[in-house]
């Protein structure tokens, strides 16, 4: 008895301090959101500007997947669902920036945390399972505090794969499939999801093939469909041209990050399979019955076909396996850190439901806060990088400095663009086309992305795309004013042009000036 209140006093203790540090974790959290919804113009990761570039094309009534041999040239590498979303609600609010998309990314992350939290509720009767998912998932590797207020189509696609997966292990597999149609149809690489509910419903072959026939089925039809209306070129940019070479920097750089921050919390969640997987729970009773003792065969058929109705703590744990066996994608060049987005919310759930296995042996209670509280104190350098930024950010917003400051990516180090405000206005009211190798700076200027050079040079590099409508249209002297971050009668090596592109810009324009970090260049004979 003596050792039992120890180790109930020290599991307190533990667990006073894992909802400290996630209480401040989530603290920063919403700091870092409200600082990225309140710049509308600044883009904080790269890939944004060419997402709302291609939100705007909707809001306008345009298509999106345009044929990749004529100007204007940008490579729409998702499925369709997120610039729907984003383009209509532009067009509802008039907003044009990305303000609306981050929204959405958000609410769609909070939505899949409340989806997650109401699995675990019905796995374990108890909601502080769910509140502990949500706080490690929101919180754990800072993942999720990254991606989550971007303009991003990961947040949204995660959050409907959490509905998804939590209306499966309600045994609600026809509106699941439903969920997990409309998150492939937001990114086609939420693959795991589908496949692990199909795991999971076997032997239920009835189910399983209802179930199959909603998600491939509908995928089949959404392909087709949109291969017919693209005239062929859906596939090439989701597929043919999204499917970059692998690079052995990329991976060891990310896969060092990976071990930093979820090496612990992912290798406890595995350990956590030793545990045996709680029993389903019937909505309004304890268990479901065994059947009788005498009848063996018969009643191991019927947990067989009662597991595949409601599968329980089984269908996170072929989650969370399918999950990692993804994370060599990180080698893809242009891999980065929303890759193990899906891994953040699995291992999240393996580890609430391990606590609450756990917490029935009154000896090993101690365990679960432990490796929780460790797996969160790894992520304090991280947060306070974070803090230092968000509170920098924040006051910005509170006593803006002058002249006024936009951050673009930059394509040099993780350092900021900063660009006077001004020089975008400026950018804003010139006439004509822009063609720049900071597609930030077009869509902050409120013009189209004409080319965007680094997708478009590596495609050119793995023999995927011809690079002669851009030499062409720069030829044809297209653009009126060229800006770029690095001058041209400098070295072309580390920049975003091919040898063909910088010697056509060098013959067809001429230097007029730098300004903000740009340099500028006009037609020759301007």
């Amino acid at each position: 008895m003596r050792d039992e209140r120890r180790a109930a006093g020290v599991t307190a203790t533990l667990w006073m301090l894992v909802a400290g540090l996630i209480g401040m974790y989530l603290l920063l959290f919403a700091m870092c959101a409200a600082g990225r919804l309140a710049r509308p113009a600044d883009e904080f990761t790269y890939g944004e500007s060419w997402l709302l570039d291609g939100a705007r094309q909707v809001a306008q009534g345009a298509g999106l997947y345009a044929p990749a041999n004529q100007v204007p040239l940008m490579h729409v590498a998702y499925t369709p669902l997120y610039y729907a979303v984003v383009g209509g609600l532009q067009r509802a609010f008039g907003d044009g920036g990305y303000t609306v998309g981050r929204w959405v990314s958000l609410i769609g992350t909070l939505v899949g945390a409340s989806a997650l939290a109401w699995s675990m509720q019905r796995l374990t009767a108890r909601w502080s399972v769910g509140l502990l998912a949500v706080g490690l998932f929101l919180t754990q590797n800072l993942t999720t505090l990254l991606w989550a207020p971007l303009h991003r189509v990961d947040p949204l696609a995660l959050g409907l794969t959490l509905v998804g997966l939590a209306l499966a292990t309600a045994g609600r597999f026809s509106l699941a499939g439903v969920f997990f149609l409309l998150a492939l149809m937001t990114k086609q690489t939420y693959v795991v999801a589908p496949l692990a509910v199909a795991g999971a419903l076997w032997p239920c072959k009835a189910r399983l093939l209802r179930f199959a026939a909603i998600v491939v089925g509908g995928s089949v039809v959404g392909v087709g469909l949109a291969q017919w209306l693209t005239r062929g070129w859906f596939l090439w940019h989701t597929l043919a041209a999204n499917n970059n070479e692998p690079d052995l920097t990329t991976f060891s750089a990310l896969m060092g990050s990976f071990m930093q921050f979820n090496g612990l919390p992912v290798l406890a969640a595995l350990v956590s399979f030793v545990l045996p997987a709680r029993p389903p729970v019937r909505p309004h009773g304890p268990t479901y019955p065994t059947g009788s003792p005498g009848n063996a065969a018969p009643q191991a058929r019927q947990q067989d076909t009662r597991q595949a109705a409601f599968p329980g703590e089984r269908l996170w744990r072929l989650y969370l396996v399918g999950t990692l066996l993804t994370l060599p994608t990180i080698a893809k060049l242009g891999a980065s850190s929303n890759y193990w987005l899906e891994l953040t919310a699995a291992s999240a759930a393996a580890l609430a439901l391990a606590s609450h296995r756990l917490a029935a042996w009154p000896l090993a209670r101690p365990l679960a806060p432990t490796i929780v509280a460790g797996a969160l104190l790894v992520a304090v350098p991280g947060y306070q990088a974070t803090a230092v930024e968000a509170a920098a950010n924040l006051s910005d917003l509170i006593q803006p400095t002058q002249p006024r400051y936009l951050s673009l990516v930059a394509d040099i180090g993780a350092a900021p663009y900063r660009v006077e405000a001004h020089f975008i206005d400026k950018i804003a009211h010139e006439p004509g086309d822009l063609l720049t190798d900071n597609s930030g700076l077009a869509v902050a200027a409120g013009k189209r992305v004409e080319y965007e050079f680094q997708i478009f040079q590596l495609l050119h590099v793995e023999g995927l795309w011809s690079e002669q409508p851009i030499l062409d249209a720069i030829n044809a002297r297209r653009f009126s004013l060229v800006a770029l971050m690095h001058p041209l009668d400098g070295p072309a090596l580390g920049t975003r042009w091919t040898p063909a592109v910088h010697k056509a810009l060098n013959s067809a324009y001429t230097p007029a000036g730098v300004e903000a970090g740009f340099w500028l260049y006009r037609p020759r004979g301007y």
